[in-house]
């Protein structure tokens, strides 16, 4: 390719300085190590495109992109395809798995390959891989080297999968958002929690605490969120990471078509397409039912979404909202499930308005969200309800609106919570504490700009 790496970082919509000087750092600069922090929808992919696109055609380097999940690089390469001219691609993945229809009638893909030796041996290339598939053949010599190694979504990769393979590089990039949830780790993880390399913790984080002076590139605006949002959101979720929202004027406009019938939901939905983009309901907190099923809560959510969708909400004065246009988030499977069943029972058709938990619901958007407070109906809170990435990701999905649904005593709760700091070992860090602090701050906001509304038991 003829073009600068600047030149190709500007052809992208969502570009901005902070993209351009990541490319420029990297493959003018060598920085051998570069963590580049981003808000949700800051255009993380984007820039991960961009600079694999620019090692690639017009450095002419072999570089290769990780991701956690192979849906993850699925997307990248329907983005890098679509965006950019011919690139010498070459995607690795285990032969038990199959490429998703589109991508097999996709002359511009190519087929996958499972064996490094079926690689390239020399010139330019552009690998795309899950972190697990690379890991695993970072052994076998005909993987050889890279020039540069993307880690896509680097929070959800934990140190013990990078590690080994920084051997195999010159140069690493991580791209990732810190508020996220972490990845799952299926062992105990007691016995890393003071030694001298956390290898659970996700990379980014294991390697800012192990090298204070680690360069970083932060993207300052979100293009997803409304300002909105991004006033609740920071502070508890990012207090490291200051941004904004590029989201402004008809970006983020809301009507509706049908006018409310004056019921609480609906006067909460009036808030949302008036610009107040985060709004709480909640049912009385007395006789809530024991364990994660909440019957009337499930029931207030689905009403919510049913009347949204039964107002014909129009977005940006133009683009009318169907069913496609929604979620819903819940921590957990069998709580959503019955939030599905009575979405149902109201004619919403859960294929298109998606019931998902919140470590499916991350990399996604919507329009309008509804969510489950992960504190709602808890006589005791864990370290897994408290964890503040479970929430954030539920928080950050919507491009327009999303309403909480809960129990009036999740504020008694986070008041009357005490944490054991004897239940962990010596010298860790109190994840349970951080997560009460995300969790106490957005409710106090919530409750001083007015954003919870209290339900009767007959709210409709």
């Amino acid at each position: 390719m003829a073009m600068s790496s600047s030149t190709i970082v500007s052809t992208l919509p969502d570009a901005g300085a902070v993209s351009v000087r990541t490319v420029e750092r990297v493959l003018r600069e060598g920085c051998p190590l570069l963590n580049v922090e981003s808000p949700p929808g800051a255009g993380k992919t984007a820039l991960v495109e961009a600079l694999l696109v620019s090692a690639v055609g017009v450095a002419g380097l072999r570089a290769a992109v990780i991701a956690p999940h192979a849906e993850q690089t699925y997307g990248l390469l329907r983005r890098v395809v679509s965006h950019y001219g011919p690139l010498p691609l070459a995607l690795l993945q285990s032969a038990q798995r199959e490429l998703p229809p589109d991508l097999l009638d996709d002359q511009r893909i190519p087929r996958p390959v499972s064996e490094p030796r079926r690689l390239p041996g020399v010139g330019p290339l552009a690998l795309v891989a899950t972190a697990d598939k690379l890991l695993f053949e970072s052994a076998v010599p005909e993987l050889g080297k890279f020039d540069l190694l993307i880690c896509d979504e680097a929070y959800q990769l934990t140190y013990s999968k990078l590690a080994p393979l920084l051997r195999l590089t010159k140069q690493t990039v991580l791209v990732g958002d810190p508020g996220q949830l972490p990845t799952l780790v299926t062992i105990p993880v007691h016995r890393f929690e003071t030694a001298p390399h956390r290898v659970h913790w996700a990379a980014p984080r294991e390697l800012k605490r192990c090298l204070p002076d680690l360069p970083t590139e932060r993207l300052p605006v979100t293009r997803r969120l409304p300002q909105d949002t991004v006033a609740f959101i920071q502070q508890p979720f990012y207090p490291n990471l200051p941004f904004s929202s590029a989201v402004y004027g008809e970006d983020c406009r809301l009507q509706f078509a049908v006018r409310g019938n004056n019921s609480v939901i609906d006067r909460a939905l009036d808030l949302i397409a008036a610009g107040c983009s985060i709004v709480c309901l909640l049912l009385p907190g007395e006789n809530a039912p024991a364990g994660i099923v909440d019957y009337e809560l499930s029931e207030v959510a689905a009403e919510v979404i049913a009347r949204f969708l039964a107002r014909q909400p129009i977005w940006q004065g133009r683009m009318p909202l169907d069913a496609n246009h929604v979620g819903y988030a819940d921590a957990h499977v069998a709580s959503g499930e019955q939030t599905a069943q009575m979405l149902r029972s109201r004619g919403v058709p859960t294929d298109k308005t998606q019931v998902l938990t919140p470590e499916i619901w991350q990399g996604l958007e919507r329009p309008f969200m509804a969510v489950k407070h992960p504190l709602s109906g808890l006589n005791r809170l864990s370290t897994f309800d408290l964890e503040p990435g479970r929430f954030c990701v539920m928080l950050t999905r919507h491009q327009l609106g999303c309403v909480i649904v809960g129990r009036e005593s999740i504020g008694e709760r986070l008041a009357q919570h005490q944490h054991t700091c004897g239940e962990r070992p010596f010298g860790a860090e109190n994840s349970e504490w951080a997560g009460w602090q995300a969790h106490y701050v957005l409710w106090e906001r919530l409750r001083e700009e007015a954003r919870l509304i209290k339900l009767s038991n007959t709210y409709y």
